[in-house]
Parts: structure tokens; C-alpha cells; sequence
């Protein structure tokens, strides 16, 4: 085996199938990067058993061939090569040489017989989404999505295609987000995907308008664009029927400034990241907003004038979770609606219906004892 193929091209593909590269694993081939040279290309791929990343690149292969090389020093030898033509030949002894300029490294490789093979997904169903909107998608749900191992059927972010609309859900049982957007689509299903397998194709997928294709069985679940392709399990656990506990009715609602309340729970932050507590105390007065911040560290109280319908109200929030929703949104202005101290907030668009939150709130009694 031989072939040439430049420093910079070789880093970007390896960048992103070690993505898939198990770190916590007995099987050392897990925490290896297969690599094939074939006529003009080469193939990388990396899995850890729970997802797969097949990635292809242009290459100057004179002899066919392949290896599989441990990941990270693989890695860290090309990255600290110069940018310049880099050569992997294949001794007689089966080890590997890599070469550029003066510089040569000779590696041990791992067996590629134990290498496990991906699985040939012959896709049932498929659509396709822009690249960079999925990628908002997922950074505005999947920080909902359970961390709690008990939970395992809400690990993951719930994936629904209905009619010409795609939404994507998150929920770990104290608040939910989703995110809808429109596409061209024929097929209706819904099916949840590992938080890590969302994770990795969020970095894997560039900010281009360039769409992708997901396509899916009954098993699994794989994600195609340019020349890379990544392939997930799916959650087999049922996802909860979160429609069930979105409210219906309110009795309050608010129309505020979103920067405006993202920096008063940022500053509210400062304090109750200190405290044993990240709780805040709203106390809704006749389109005045009293945010409250108590620890033992200190007290911070700040006013924000709302427009206000319906009852006047007291609430308790975790800070965290506000900041965590308030982030991702782009809105200037978003609507937030209460039914009562007991009951989940939604914030949601001023106009429209293309994402929502709910976050469950802090019982009273527990935001005095603060």
C-alpha cells in the first residue's frame, strides 16, 4: 500500500471521524480509525458501536491498501507534521511508515480483522433538511434532552416528520423545547435519536444551505451529506407523550424583551452559582416583573417593566434552565405564559409556532428557604 495526500486534507477528515472513535472501551480496534486507499480516494472510518462515521477524501494512491492506526496518535502525528505532502506506505512486515520532508514514523498497527464492519442501512424512508437548520435545531433542543440513565427513553432527541414539517423534541422530565421548521416531504414518522449521535453530526455538519439527507429503518438512523455519512441506533424505549403535558389554557402572560430578561437571570447567575441554589423568585405585579436572587452569599433584586395580561403572580425558576432556554432563542421579543405557581411556564414566539419551552417551577416554600 501507497499513497501521497496533503497535511491539511488529511487533518480535516480525521477531525471528523474521530468523532466516532470510542474512548471508554476494552476492545483497543474501538480506538482505532480504519483507513482504505482505492483508485484516487481514501475511506476513514471510525465507530464505537453505537454510531459509525464513513468519510471519504481525495488522494494520490499509486497501491492499493489498508490499515487500522490508533486514532489519537494518528491524529497527533499529522497534526504536528508540516502542511505539507505526506506519504503512508505498507513494509513487508506490515507496519506502517509515515513520511514528509525529512520527518518519517513507523507504527504498530492495530488488527483490522477484529475492526467491526458498519451496517449496510438500506433505507426504507428518507428526507432531506438544510445542513446549517438542522444544525440550530439541535443547539436548541438537545441541551433539554435527559442526562438521567433511568430515563432511557428520553436519552435522546424525539424526531417528528409530519406533512411538510419537521420538528425536533427535547425532555428530561423538569422542561421540554422543541423547534419546528418546514420541508419538502412526503412521509410521516417519528423516531428518537441518541444524544450523543446528535452531539457528533451537530459538529459534523457545516453552516452551509447545502442540504442533507436522513434516512432511516426501523433501527437505525443515517445521516448523509457531501462526502461524509454517519449512522446511529435508535432509541427502542417509547418517548413520552410530551403533547399531553403542554398546557392548553393560562392565566397569565407576559411579553417581554428577550435580551433584556437573559441578562437579568445572567446577573441573577453571578450569585446563585454561589450559593447552594441556581433558584430566582418572580413576583408579577401589574406588568412589573420583581426578579429575586437569594443565597447565603447575598441577595440581588432587579425590576423589569412587561406587558401584562390576565393575574398578577409569584413564581419560583432555576436559573440555569432559564438561562439554558433564553440563550438559544433569536426572537427580540417572546411571549411567556403562566398558569400558577404549580404549574409549567411556556415561552414561546411573539409570532407563530416554530419552537417552544416549558420549564417546570420550584415549589415556593423551597426558593424561601434559599
Amino acid at each position: 500500500m501507497r499513497f501521497t495526500i496533503e497535511q491539511k486534507e488529511l487533518i480535516k477528515s480525521l477531525t471528523t471521524v474521530q468523532k466516532g472513535v470510542s474512548t471508554k472501551t476494552t476492545l483497543p480496534v474501538l480506538k482505532g480509525i480504519l483507513v482504505e486507499a482505492s483508485e484516487n480516494y481514501l475511506k476513514l472510518v471510525s465507530t464505537d458501536l453505537e454510531i459509525g462515521i464513513e468519510h471519504f477524501t481525495t488522494a494520490q494512491v499509486e497501491e492499493e491498501g489498508n490499515f487500522v492506526a490508533d486514532a489519537k496518535l494518528l491524529s497527533g502525528i499529522i497534526r504536528k507534521l508540516p502542511s505539507r505532502p505526506i506519504t503512508f506506505v505498507m513494509d513487508d512486515s506490515h507496519q506502517l511508515i509515515i513520511s514528509c520532508d525529512h520527518i518519517s514514523f513507523t507504527l504498530h498497527l492495530l488488527d483490522k480483522e477484529e475492526f467491526p464492519e458498519l451496517p449496510i442501512v438500506m433505507a426504507e424512508n428518507a428526507f432531506k433538511v438544510p445542513q446549517d437548520l438542522f444544525k440550530e435545531m439541535i443547539q436548541q433542543t438537545v441541551f433539554c434532552a435527559s442526562q438521567d440513565e433511568t430515563k432511557p427513553s428520553l436519552l435522546g432527541l424525539r424526531v417528528e416528520v409530519q406533512a411538510e414539517t419537521l420538528r425536533l423534541i427535547g425532555v428530561d422530565g423538569f422542561r421540554l423545547a422543541y423547534r419546528n421548521c418546514l420541508i419538502h416531504n412526503e412521509i410521516e414518522a417519528s423516531f428518537t435519536i441518541p444524544v450523543k449521535a446528535m452531539t457528533e453530526i451537530n459538529q459534523i455538519i457545516t453552516d452551509t444551505s447545502e442540504p442533507m439527507q436522513i434516512s432511516f429503518t426501523d433501527k437505525q438512523v443515517v445521516f448523509s451529506m457531501d462526502n461524509t455519512k454517519m449512522i446511529s441506533r435508535r432509541i427502542e424505549k417509547p418517548f413520552i407523550e410530551y403533547k399531553n403535558i403542554l398546557p392548553q389554557e393560562y392565566e397569565t402572560k407576559i411579553t417581554l424583551n428577550k435580551d433584556t430578561l437573559y441578562g437579568s437571570v445572567d446577573r441573577a447567575s453571578l450569585l446563585v452559582s454561589e450559593g447552594k441554589s441556581s433558584l430566582m423568585k418572580w413576583v408579577l405585579n401589574n406588568g412589573e416583573l420583581v426578579m429575586t436572587a437569594q443565597t447565603q452569599m447575598g441577595q440581588m433584586i432587579e425590576k423589569l417593566p412587561v406587558e401584562h395580561q390576565g393575574e398578577n403572580m409569584e413564581i419560583a425558576f432555576n436559573a440555569r434552565y432559564l438561562m439554558e432556554a433564553l440563550r438559544v432563542i433569536e426572537d427580540k421579543e417572546i411571549n411567556i405564559k403562566l398558569i400558577n405557581h404549580r404549574s409549567p411556564a411556556v415561552i414561546e414566539p411573539v409570532e407563530g409556532n416554530q419552537y417552544l419551552h416549558l420549564i417546570l417551577p420550584v415549589r415556593m416554600a423551597a426558593a424561601e428557604e434559599v
